[in-house]
């Protein structure tokens, strides 16, 4: 259930592009989306559909060519796209931490884990430099990191990928924010290690009060850490319900097709589902419905007209002209996927 109280985060109607030499493309358009005080949600899509360029955006870290078309951000009430650049950047960190993709390419390689913690806090908290070099101290052991003196002392090669992985999200905690966005925070590190930074991150947030923005393309990470759930293809936002809504009764047919394609464990022989065609160039997206091209249920109406955002019911909601006439199969649902936060 949503709280009485106002978002903590509400995105309405973002839109940004960049300019190419092929043309302006969408990366994303007219998305909307809240987020709670203490809750995870969680961005879903394949590679390109727009999650990314979604929290760069929240965070006003767009550079040329790309810029923030139109939409409104309003973090605590405050619209963060009429914020000037000195006052977005006493809000990031403060307010928002950021975790971005791929340790080994986000933190400095030329300075050390220490270094680049305490100048977060230096910066955001105005601390001394023995009390930034004790937070930092804290928060990485918080994060789990049984050394964090050793660690303090090492450069980012040094460390394992896990290892650096709690570095950047002790990076983003440092300054105690209220949101934090982790942006694919389990990519390029082992099965091991994720599921220990996916238990990381359920007991930061316990501890912390902390609400999560959590952008994957993973479903069984989502499963695991999040509330609710947002679906994305190709700039928009499709489908958004919780994880029981998602993992159970999903009535988008893209939810449908990737929801169909996980591996399950008790059939080692099975062929799994593909969705067919290909998505298109986001300088070329169709008219209608962008999904249109790949969709077993389209009709005359998904190819001339964009479907708005239905409400299937107060906690669901699907940007689709069929949605009831997609359903699910019994043997969609996998065994343990999405039942942690379905109970």
């Amino acid at each position: 259930m949503q709280p009485d109280s106002p978002p903590l985060l509400d995105v309405r109607n973002l839109t940004t592009t960049f300019e190419t030499d092929e043309g302006v493309a969408n990366a994303v358009d007219d998305v909307s989306f809240s987020l709670y005080k203490g809750e995870t949600l969680g961005i879903v899509g394949e590679s390109g559909c727009g999650k990314t360029v979604t929290a760069m955006s929240i965070m006003r870290l767009i550079r040329s060519p790309g810029h923030i078309a139109g939409g409104e951000i309003i973090l605590n009430g405050r619209n963060l796209l009429d914020l000037t650049e000195r006052e977005m950047r006493s809000v990031r960190g403060n307010e928002v931490g950021m975790v971005f993709q791929e340790a080994m390419t986000s933190l400095n390689p030329v300075f050390t884990i220490g270094d680049q913690l305490t100048e977060v806090s230096l910066y955001h908290r105005g601390s001394s430099w023995s009390d930034a070099y004790d937070c930092s101290v804290d928060m990485l052991a918080r994060v789990g990191i049984s050394d964090p003196h050793a660690v303090m002392t090492s450069y980012p090669h040094q460390l394992s990928g896990g290892m650096r992985q709690r570095a950047l999200i002790a990076m983003g905690l440092v300054a105690n924010p209220g949101l934090l966005i982790l942006d694919e925070p389990t990519t390029a590190i082992d099965v091991t290690v994720q599921a220990q930074v996916l238990n990381l991150i359920n007991d930061l947030k316990k501890e912390f009060g902390m609400t999560v923005l959590l952008i994957t393309h993973d479903l069984g990470v989502v499963a695991e850490v999040c509330d609710r759930v947002a679906i994305m293809y190709a700039s928009h936002i499709v489908e958004c319900g919780t994880v029981h809504n998602i993992y159970h009764s999903p009535r988008h047919p893209y939810t449908l097709g990737l929801l169909a394609s996980i591996p399950s464990f008790h059939l080692p022989k099975e062929i799994l589902t593909i969705i067919p065609g290909q998505v298109p160039r986001p300088t070329n997206y169709p008219p209608g419905c962008n999904f249109h091209s790949r969709c077993n249920f389209a009709t005359e109406s998904c190819v001339i007209h964009e479907p708005t955002m239905t409400e299937m019911s107060s906690q669901h909601h699907i940007a689709c002209w069929n949605w009831e006439d997609v359903t699910p199969p019994a043997s969609l649902h996998r065994a343990g996927i999405g039942d942690r936060n379905c109970e």
